[in-house]
């Protein structure tokens, strides 16, 4: 298996963060396929992200975190300009669904790990699962319900995407900065079962440091 046409860098957005720089080093490095998560983005700011793309030389978008309140011009913008089939929401969002209905199957559900799950969620409505490894992980450790839900899901559901960071067994949670790669050992204890064709680098990292993490992880996924 090539690992490494599955993994991809990310545009990840946070208080903390510049999604700026990661398009600017996007360009600077040549990368012109990368996964974008406008997750901490209200529209204003979101508005400047696409413009931001539009000026860059990024061509293709695999997959694309969605928010609560995305528009379906915003859909739109990344399904016929950079080629996303894939797009992902959290459970609470089933809800606002009906605003793009011709998009259901082109959406996949990420698991939290905070042992809820709302009544409303039904992924036999949605393209399938994108298993968050880290979420996953910690539900596993914690004991809480969604690790059953998505370990049955698994059986009967496509896994389109992954959303792939650090994990602390400490604190049984997940980490969107890594700091080493002893954050990652933890993908050697995944089945290849939870593993989807498009795999997202949630990191809060830089590109270019993400791509170092890249090397690592295709180091441990090739042992699978």
């Amino acid at each position: 298996m090539n690992w490494s046409k599955k993994i991809y860098p990310c545009i990840t957005t946070g208080p903390k963060e510049s999604w700026q720089n990661k398009i600017w080093e996007c360009d600077r490095l040549g990368i012109t396929s990368v996964s974008v998560f406008p997750t901490f983005l209200k529209i204003t700011e979101r508005k400047k992200l696409y413009k931001a793309l539009e000026k860059s030389n990024i061509k293709y978008i695999p997959h694309v975190h969605i928010r609560d309140d995305f528009k379906k011009w915003e859909m739109d913008f990344f399904f016929k300009k950079y080629g996303t089939r894939c797009f992902n929401i959290h459970e609470h969002s089933f809800d606002d669904l009906n605003k793009y209905p011709e998009y259901k199957k082109y959406i996949y559900l990420e698991y939290n790990y905070n042992n809820y799950i709302p009544k409303m969620v039904s992924v036999s409505t949605i393209a399938g699962l994108c298993i968050d490894f880290s979420h996953m992980w910690a539900a596993k450790n914690r004991g809480a319900k969604e690790f059953d839900e998505i370990d049955k899901n698994v059986k009967e559901y496509k896994v389109g995407c992954n959303h792939l960071n650090g994990y602390s067994y400490r604190y049984r949670r997940d980490i969107h900065f890594v700091r080493n790669i002893k954050q990652l050992n933890y993908l050697k204890e995944i089945p290849k079962k939870y593993f989807g064709d498009i795999i997202s680098l949630e990191m809060q990292n830089s590109i270019r440091e993400q791509l170092q993490y890249k090397k690592y992880i295709i180091k441990v996924l090739s042992k699978k």
